[in-house]
């Protein structure tokens, strides 16, 4: 398949250097990385469409994929800006009471990338992009998805927060430094995690092991070296974001965009003026 798809590459490159979108790589929610759970929702979404057809050859004719992959990129760019600009809204608080806040944005680095790399996209691309980042909280915004890319980043954006968006630190790592005989706030500072998430882990594990109390829970870990980390669905959610943490740490959030399966099926002929 021969199609041009030069100067998408490079609007997606340009876009990849844009301060916000560097930013993501900068901003934790819930222990993961925004530019993390980034990736995984193009990932979720790449897979999603291949499962729809046998390979994405024909998909890709009647999906506009640079809308979902731009989309995507800047779906979650308000996690960074709320925090440069001092908003006392969080993000998902902004996509239910500022919709126009988070639309504004997403235009301005469109423009951005366009003056740029002087790459014009068409009007309907640029709508297209925008609904996908408004929309993509679904019932849990303002603006449902209405498209059919909308409706794909929403499905990934939700299966990548209930599956991949949390601290995979487990019972066992705490215990460890528990042994050693440090307090509370000496372990939350060596793992960078809250209190909170720390008491969490330490119940999920006792009932696993029907233990009562956390004495019990360290003397067990003292003489197993091993700790269940929770029931099943907990279990695989630390590992699979674990194993996701570990990819976008070793080969780079950016590389893994610009990487994806769904880069050779942009045509510039439909995607700018």
């Amino acid at each position: 398949m021969q199609i041009n798809n030069k100067k998408a590459q490079i609007y997606i490159d340009s876009l990849l250097q844009h301060p916000l979108v560097r930013q993501l790589e900068l901003v934790e929610d819930q222990g993961v990385k925004v530019s993390t759970h980034t990736y995984d929702v193009l990932k979720i979404s790449e897979d999603e469409m291949k499962r729809e057809f046998i390979g994405l050859d024909e998909y890709s004719k009647t999906i506009d994929v640079f809308a979902i992959i731009v989309g995507i990129i800047i779906h979650d760019i308000s996690k960074g800006s709320i925090r440069i600009n001092g908003e006392k809204l969080s993000h998902s608080q902004m996509m239910i009471k500022r919709p126009d806040y988070i639309i504004k944005e997403a235009e301005k680095i469109m423009e951005d990338i366009e003056e740029a790399t002087n790459l014009k996209l068409q009007d309907e691309i640029k709508k297209n992009i925008a609904h996908i980042v408004i929309s993509h909280h679904g019932k849990w915004g303002k603006i449902k998805p209405s498209t059919k890319e909308a409706n794909i980043v929403h499905k990934a954006d939700v299966y990548s927060a209930k599956y991949h968006r949390i601290n995979p630190i487990g019972a066992d790592e705490i215990l460890r430094y528990m042994a050693e005989g440090l307090q509370t706030d000496e372990i939350c500072k060596k793992l960078d995690c809250t209190s909170g998430m720390l008491k969490d882990r330490l119940k999920r594990a006792k009932i696993e092991l029907g233990l009562k109390s956390t004495k019990q829970l360290v003397n067990y870990y003292s003489k197993n070296k091993r700790i269940p980390i929770g029931d099943d669905f907990f279990t695989k959610r630390i590992r699979e974001t674990s194993r996701l943490i570990n990819s976008v740490e070793k080969i780079g959030f950016r590389n893994l965009i610009k990487n994806s399966i769904l880069i050779k099926y942009l045509d510039d002929g439909k995607i700018f003026e």
